[in-house]
């Protein structure tokens, strides 16, 4: 599209620092020997866990309630202790006879994380509760329900009735994802920065960069919710299966699908989580429609301008590459979704779109005309739709066909000012000065923005794929809502 005035862009982009992979229990004797000093567990931490696993039972979704809170405050610093804790919790989980924990941290390193006997003790009685299963031989000998709250109590019996009802052993894993994504969502500028780095660091590290009209205002610390999140989901075993295996649960699906488009929702991108979700479903079509939408919008020319400007920390890097290379990337996730969901409006849509901004506006044409096909009555779509038949005819040299189509968008919303500023860029190509003055004497005798009826769809389109995201969150956190 030709035109349209330009509008304040505030986004941000979170970068991770990069981790060992998922290292194995047990490695052999001469692995091991090469690592760096164990890391002492404290009781503070396995306190803190505790606090976390009766936060996990108590929040309730969708509620910015005491349990949020307390996560929430929680530093960075705590954050990556807790994600170590954690992980040894999900081991324990399924194997409450492990005894050795090896982790990853920053650099590329593992360690292995040491508990005493003492806090070793509780560690099991809490994957004990974690798993419902106090009333297990090894919980009852080793007196996992005297090391225990009362409110832990109380969730091993949820999570015993969940799994007699389910025949699963997710029920913590599922709640705790859906904890942190409130917190992110309900509560994303909560937590105190991290004290001063030791390195290596245990878990994971990310950082935000805020932008504004492509200038880089912002860099710093944030919390790992979202991580903590994807690790425990990523321990997931369906029903049946004998290992964990979330590419066949569906919560794990909802959740993905959800939370990346909460993301672009609200323009804080992450590109590690979504890529995450989509090496777990890599035939997802939402998912990959939403990774076509976020190389979309990295293409733009305000997060490009803002990506060069940035400085980021040693050992973080932020992956958006050049323009043209975004565009390809969001051409080919649009492609692979529609295999997926030939149906699919909005990736026709898109696709023509970014095939338009590579220059083949053939093929844009082609595509646009496919997605008007199928767009029915969602009016912001068919505007958008209209706009970029309208540029890509004019690029093709069909002016009469590109003032049409500019015609209908404008027809869609007469009260949006991106028609007649194309309508009067296309009239000043032909030469037509009267028409070229016409087209913009309407748009001064437009309502002030923000005025009713002065809405155009076009400065919401960056973020239009996302539109669902507040639906899908609900119906992710409804199963989980109790009556307690």
């Amino acid at each position: 599209m030709r035109g349209g005035m330009k509008r304040a862009i505030g986004t941000s982009i979170v970068v991770g620092f990069a981790i060992a992979a998922v290292a194995a229990q047990g490695r052999r004797s001469g692995e091991i020997q090469s690592l760096r000093t164990p890391i002492d567990v404290t009781a503070e931490r396995v306190d803190r866990l505790e606090r976390w696993l009766e936060a996990v039972d108590a929040h309730e979704p969708g509620e910015a309630d005491a349990a949020l809170d307390e996560v929430a405050s929680w530093s960075t610093g705590d954050l990556r202790q807790l994600w170590g804790d954690v992980r040894v919790l999900t081991i324990l989980l399924r194997n409450r006879r492990a005894a050795r924990f090896l982790i990853p941290t920053t650099g590329g390193r593992t360690m292995e994380v040491f508990y005493p006997p003492s806090l070793m003790r509780r560690m099991r009685a809490l994957a004990c509760a974690a798993a419902g299963r106090l009333a297990d031989v090894d919980c009852v000998a080793k007196g996992a329900p005297l090391e225990l709250s009362a409110a832990l109590r109380r969730f091993a019996e949820r999570a015993g009735a969940d799994r007699a009802r389910t025949g699963e052993d997710n029920y913590f894993l599922r709640r705790a994802a859906i904890l942190h994504a409130d917190v992110e969502i309900l509560a994303p500028s909560a937590g105190a920065a991290a004290p001063p780095r030791q390195a290596p660091i245990l878990g994971p590290s990310q950082i935000r960069v805020d932008t504004s009209d492509g200038v880089s205002l912002d860099v710093r610390e944030v919390g790992i919710h979202w991580e903590l999140g994807r690790m425990v989901l990523d321990q997931v075993v369906p029903k049946g299966a004998e290992r964990p295996q979330p590419g066949r649960d569906a919560m794990v699906r909802d959740w993905y699908r959800a939370s990346a488009a909460w993301m672009q929702h609200i323009e804080s991108h992450d590109t590690g989580h979504i890529d995450h979700g989509r090496d777990i479903f890599p035939a997802d079509p939402d998912i990959l429609f939403l990774s076509g939408a976020l190389h979309e919008t990295y293409a733009r020319p305000a997060i490009q301008s803002a990506v060069r400007a940035a400085t980021v920390p040693s050992g973080f890097s932020i992956d958006i590459l050049s323009s043209r290379v975004e565009l390809r990337r969001a051409e080919s996730f649009f492609r692979s979704a529609l295999a997926q969901a030939p149906d699919m409006a909005e990736a026709h849509l898109r696709l023509g779109r970014v095939l338009g901004l590579q220059g083949q506006h053939a093929d844009a044409i082609v595509e646009l005309r496919r997605a008007a096909a199928l767009l029915g009555d969602d009016d912001e779509l068919r505007y958008d739709g209209e706009l970029f038949a309208g540029a890509e005819e004019e690029a093709l040299g069909r002016y009469d066909a590109a003032r049409d189509a500019y015609a209908r968008a404008q027809s869609l919303f007469p009260g949006a000012q991106s028609p007649l500023i194309a309508l009067s860029q296309l009239a000043r190509r032909r030469g037509d000065r009267a028409a070229a003055l016409a087209a913009i004497q309407q748009l001064f005798e437009l309502p002030p923005p923000g005025a009713e009826g002065r809405d155009d769809p076009w400065w919401q389109y960056h973020k239009a794929q996302a539109r669902s995201a507040e639906a899908w969150i609900e119906a992710l956190r409804a199963p989980f809502r109790t009556a307690r």
